[in-house]
């Protein structure tokens, strides 16, 4: 038997995929369990560390808060019960959501299908943010800005979105953050779907895009595009 570490008495009511998923899964890809007790959850504290509170629960990874200015937190969340297009296994999609400080009114921000990633704000208040826009084009090609208001509505990528030559440009544009007083961007040039490293860069959305690298100046140069 394939999961023979299965209980037979396992309650799947909370899980993403029932036993006969589980079981229909080829051997060499690992089975799962999102457990509350397993799961990446948002807390907050005061800045001495103490009244630490717990914001989110349930069967879930949440991660990447950030408080907006109306005094709601934004996040990541696995919510949206998506999964990733590439790969047999299982790998949830993650994307933009929101709550009040105290964890009430929890709703969605985003019905993007991939994931998204750290949410901040820029300095018109909109919320910044990366998405893996994987619709009608490469795999690769975009993982780039996306802005939106702090209700979700009007979301789009003012930058990167559709390149002419993939290899030309950062594949990967994560931790974004506006340069205070400015109308540009810092970013890490990371790799496709990857982690946060890589070459520093400045995006300048008000430039006119070429798909290559007309918006993006390299401040590491040395440090290569992974």
């Amino acid at each position: 038997m394939l999961f023979r570490s299965v209980p037979a008495d396992a309650d799947w009511s909370g899980q993403h995929w029932t036993r006969e998923e589980c079981h229909l899964r080829p051997a060499g890809y690992h089975h799962y369990f999102w457990r509350p007790e397993s799961c990446y959850h948002v807390f907050r504290a005061r800045l001495d560390g103490t009244g630490l509170e717990q914001l989110t629960d349930g069967p879930w990874n949440e991660y990447d808060p950030c408080f907006l200015p109306d005094g709601r937190i934004a996040f990541i969340s696995e919510r949206c019960n998506s999964n990733v297009r590439c790969g047999a296994r299982w790998c949830p999609s993650a994307v933009l959501h929101a709550m009040n400080g105290d964890g009430s009114d929890l709703r969605p921000l985003s019905f993007h299908e991939t994931n998204e990633w750290h949410p901040s704000v820029a300095n018109d208040g909109r919320i910044v943010y990366t998405r893996w826009d994987y619709v009608d084009r490469d795999n690769d090609a975009a993982h780039h800005l996306w802005t939106c208001f702090p209700d979700g509505r009007d979301p789009r990528a003012p930058h990167g979105n559709y390149t002419t030559h993939r290899e030309g440009r950062p594949w990967m544009e994560l931790g974004i953050r506006a340069v205070p007083g400015r109308r540009t961007f810092m970013a890490i040039a990371a790799p496709h779907h990857g982690e946060n490293y890589g070459s520093v860069i400045l995006i300048d959305p008000a430039v006119p895009d070429d798909g290559l690298m007309s918006q993006t100046r390299r401040l590491t140069p040395e440090a290569l595009f992974p």
